[in-house]
């Protein structure tokens, strides 16, 4: 519900749909490191969608998702229906993208309120 309100608000709901072919979709180590020290690595998906506009012009973007996400399992050849921008083709529209990037925020969010109050609270009784 709310995500259909999202995308009237934005006009995705008029952009034209279209299928996208997941031209390549590779898996990337993410190494990280906390306080100088490396942590556990976590991996991510990057992938390119191909589609054409109306004009018949191939249009492709690439975005990455973490390994927690559903389009961590996306592979190359498969097809998705996506939304893009009549006037700006190049922009495109994929819904469980925006599920994942929200997802992703609310998690880190979560982590730095989590991280924050327990500081707080090391101060406060300290």
């Amino acid at each position: 519900m709310l995500i259909e309100i999202w995308e009237r608000l934005r006009g995705y709901d008029k952009w034209v749909q279209t299928e996208a072919v997941v031209a390549s979709s590779t898996v990337e180590e993410t190494k990280q490191t906390v306080h100088g020290q490396p942590a556990p690595s976590t991996w991510a998906s990057g992938d390119e969608l191909v589609w054409t506009d109306r004009q018949g012009q191939r249009q492709s973007a690439e975005f990455t998702v973490p390994d927690d996400s559903p389009l961590y399992q996306l592979i190359g050849g498969e097809t998705i229906t996506i939304r893009y921008n009549p006037a700006q083709p190049e922009q495109f529209y994929y819904r469980e993208l925006l599920r994942t990037r929200v997802h992703t925020a609310v998690k880190t969010a979560f982590g730095v309120l989590l991280f924050a109050g327990a500081f707080a609270w090391l101060i406060w009784f300290r």
